[in-house]
């Protein structure tokens, strides 16, 4: 494929192909070093499922049925073989198929394991760092992963908020999960932190640049990533996290919980979304998010994606088992 770089993005369409063992189809195209999932760029006035169903057949020749293939979302990564280019690529899966021989474009065909550990070094970006956490592959394999938190720069006036914070931090350390938070030093949120490094953990802040200077950033972290605005600041945390997670806070915690939970609704992204449920604190939340579900202002099936968990155990559990719902407006 000749992908159209428009303000140095590519638009694509990709598919994940699986056989009967779940393995899952990469490929390697002429020219290329990187394996990838095949798939290419839309057509005028071709849909994105269209561009996928034609794709396989012409790169594969796979006839693939529409109607079953099934949108885990749309993710973005550095190009594979281009500098400086990013891929927005919107992709599917697919039902167990068999593949006959690849097309010219089609240097290489290989099978992805679901039991290969560590993962192979030679995977695009866009299939190793985004796509393959999204839909949970391999199953359990956190480590090198990282987690999105939301929580108060408040404490709180109950002591079990900070003891939850810590217990977390050091699981997360314990199982090698990266922290992605706001990059504060104060309240919860830094609490966090300092246990997530005390705990020899890796703690990631990111921060507008007017709250770096009102000197509450937090200078001891792995990273702290200055950005230009509030707006910046939740975009870049959505890209490094695997996982969200709401831990307890106030209106900022909740304005940014909404969003993100919202954007897994519309597809953007096909990511887990979590409450920590610390002490019962999120149960009046909850009963509003079944209001709206008995008042048919949300499906059923986003309130049920929706992990509420009370320790970090349950918390990586039910991570680790999770699988994307349908995008709200399916292509």
């Amino acid at each position: 494929m000749v992908a159209e770089i428009i303000g140095g993005r590519v638009r694509v369409c990709a598919v994940v192909l699986r056989d009967a063992s779940g393995s899952i189809l990469t490929v390697r195209k002429q020219g290329t070093e990187r394996f990838m999932l095949p798939g290419g760029k839309p057509e005028p006035g071709e849909s994105r499922r269209e561009t996928a169903v034609r794709e396989c057949a012409e790169e594969l020749g796979v006839l693939l049925d529409p109607a079953a293939l099934r949108e885990v979302g749309v993710f973005r990564a550095p190009a594979a073989n281009e500098a400086g280019v990013e891929i927005e690529a919107t992709v599917f899966e697919y039902p167990t198929v068999q593949v006959g021989s690849p097309a010219s474009e089609i240097a290489e065909l290989r099978w992805l394991a679901v039991s290969e550990q560590p993962l192979p070094a030679d995977l695009a970006p866009l299939l190793s760092e985004r796509v393959l956490p999204a839909i949970g592959y391999p199953p359990r394999a956190l480590a090198a992963r990282w987690m999105t938190v939301f929580t108060g720069s408040a404490q709180g006036v109950d002591p079990v908020y900070s003891d939850a914070v810590v217990k977390l931090a050091g699981v997360l350390a314990a199982e090698g999960v990266g922290l992605v938070y706001g990059g504060g030093k104060v309240g919860l949120m830094g609490q966090l932190a300092d246990a997530t490094l005390a705990a020899g953990g890796r703690a990631v802040g990111v921060m507008p640049q007017a709250l770096v200077d009102g000197e509450i950033a937090h200078t001891g972290l792995t990273r702290l990533e200055v950005v230009p605005d509030m707006h910046e600041r939740k975009l870049r945390m959505a890209e490094l996290g695997d996982v969200f997670v709401a831990l307890p806070g106030g209106a900022g915690t909740l304005e940014e919980f909404f969003e993100v939970w919202t954007w897994q609704q519309l597809g953007i992204h096909a990511k887990p979304v979590a409450l920590y449920d610390v002490d019962g604190f999120w149960q009046p939340l909850l009963t509003m998010i079944d209001r709206m579900v008995d008042q048919g202002f949300l499906s059923a099936r986003y309130r049920e994606s929706l992990i509420v968990v009370r320790t970090p155990e349950d918390l990586l559990d039910a991570w680790a088992a999770w699988t994307p719902p349908v995008p709200k407006w399916t292509r």
